[in-house]
């Protein structure tokens, strides 16, 4: 039976399998053949941690015995929340060049904590500009890191 503690973890575990693929396929440079670490040795540490910390959480859920009336079906409405959040990421992405990293990240905060459930404004202007105004100082400033200001205002 698919029900929310079962579904998350068996995501994660296709991601991180197919992760492990990627990493398990990183070419090495000729300096790091016979090197202890190299610069594959990261990717593979967390592909694997992933990939048991995935079959420890099913293998849990699994032997866990709950009554079939406590155990949350995945709802339609909970679908459709997660397919609007899905088409949202797409928008976000392609807001990201012609409006600028700080208005398409507001409108994608305020956006997907509108789909979430909140209603009140006051929460989800205070919740999502300040976030972002926040991490595009600390990227920009802070870290040096070029983050798109929009073709709309050139």
């Amino acid at each position: 039976m698919l029900n929310r503690e079962l579904i998350g973890p068996s995501l994660f575990l296709v991601l991180f399998t197919l992760y492990a693929l990627v990493a398990w396929q990183i070419p090495l440079m000729p300096f790091e053949e016979y090197e202890s670490v190299t610069s594959a040795t990261l990717p593979k540490v967390y592909a694997v941690f992933g990939i048991v910390v995935c079959v420890l959480s099913i293998g849990a859920n699994l032997l866990k015995q709950a009554p079939a009336e406590k155990a949350e079906l995945l709802s339609k409405g909970n679908l459709l929340r997660t397919f609007a959040l899905l088409v949202l990421m797409v928008a976000y992405s392609a807001m990201l060049e012609p409006f600028g990293f700080l208005i398409a990240t507001s409108a994608f905060l305020i956006t997907g904590f509108f789909i979430m459930g909140e209603r009140r404004k006051t929460v989800l202007l205070f919740a999502s500009v300040p976030v972002a105004v926040v991490f595009w100082f600390l990227m920009t400033q802070v870290l040096g890191i070029y983050l798109v200001p929009g073709n709309l205002w050139s």
